[in-house]
């Protein structure tokens, strides 16, 4: 397993699942921190150390064994990938669901089987709640190939009043496409804003892999694709970068929290696996795209 916790004043490298579990029972909040690299050797029991926590932290127990059951018929091979599709599509329709159950059931997903929703072709995109608290509306027609759309509550004290304010969550169905973003910059979910652009001026206005999504049409992936890939920086580094980084059709998006010794430690980690990694001057996935394609994706 290899897995990072973006956390605020404790972000980390996590390699195995039994290191996880005791981060995880010392404090359950840091599961919304999670972002699962490589997975698919955690217990698939419903008395797993994570789906405590996900009860612990939304209590929405119906919900939570509904994907513990599509998990876990995967896993064994009694369902196959289309099927695990629909039946999350269904749930999703008939359930009700809070964010926080939407980062969970994408990491569990993707610590049980290493697959989480963008692996099986579809990606779902939030509101940031955060410009909700600015008084700001982003518009959904921004978001192509929705099949899905629910306003979540999101409640607010204000002034000894308990305020009622919605956020939109959407699923869609992704492109097909040659050029992979491997998205280990979000827990699944992806934070979608009026702009598509990058950046305006220099203030980064939107997600890198949403940009990606919805400029060049890529297919997003949480899973490894191949051996051969190229990583973002988390943040800019005064790093050697490789020259030869554009010949990968595979992209790396990091979490920006990230510091320099957790990248090193990643990139040895993943060079161990064998893999072929490339380090890029990119702190965003999206431009590092446009400047491989040469702007001819713009």
């Amino acid at each position: 397993m290899l897995a990072y916790i973006d956390y605020p004043e404790w972000r980390k490298l996590i390699e195995s699942t039994e290191e996880l579990d005791a981060l995880l029972s010392r404090n359950m909040r840091q599961a919304l921190s999670l972002i699962v690299m490589i997975g698919g050797d955690y217990d698939d029991s419903i008395n797993s150390t994570f789906l405590k926590v996900w009860n612990g932290l939304t209590g929405n127990k119906g919900f939570i064994e509904d994907v513990h059951a599509l998990s876990t018929q995967y896993r064994r091979g009694l369902i196959k990938a289309d099927e695990l599709t629909i039946g999350i599509i269904n749930l999703l329709n008939k359930r009700r669901f809070s964010l926080v159950d939407l980062i969970m059931m994408s990491n569990y997903m993707k610590l049980v089987n290493d697959i989480n929703l963008l692996d099986l072709g579809l990606m779902v995109l939030y509101e940031n709640p955060e410009s909700i608290l600015a008084g700001a509306k982003e518009p959904p027609d921004i978001i192509p190939n929705r099949i899905l759309s629910r306003e979540l509550e999101l409640d607010l004290e204000a002034r000894c009043m308990v305020v009622k304010r919605t956020f939109s969550v959407h699923v869609s169905r992704q492109y097909d496409s040659n050029i992979y973003v491997i998205d280990w910059s979000n827990p699944g979910v992806v934070p979608y804003s009026k702009f598509a652009v990058s950046r305006v001026g220099d203030v980064e206005v939107s997600d890198p892999v949403f940009s990606s999504f919805v400029r060049f049409r890529v297919r997003v992936v949480s899973k490894v694709v191949g051996k051969d890939f190229v990583l973002t920086l988390p943040k800019p580094l005064n790093i050697n970068a490789d020259m030869n980084y554009c010949s990968s059709n595979v992209f790396v998006s990091l979490p920006q929290s990230m510091n320099m010794a957790d990248y090193l430690s990643l990139v040895g980690k993943l060079r161990g696996l064998e893999y072929n990694v490339r380090i890029t001057p990119f702190t965003r996935v999206d431009e590092l795209i446009e400047d491989c394609s040469g702007g001819s994706l713009s």
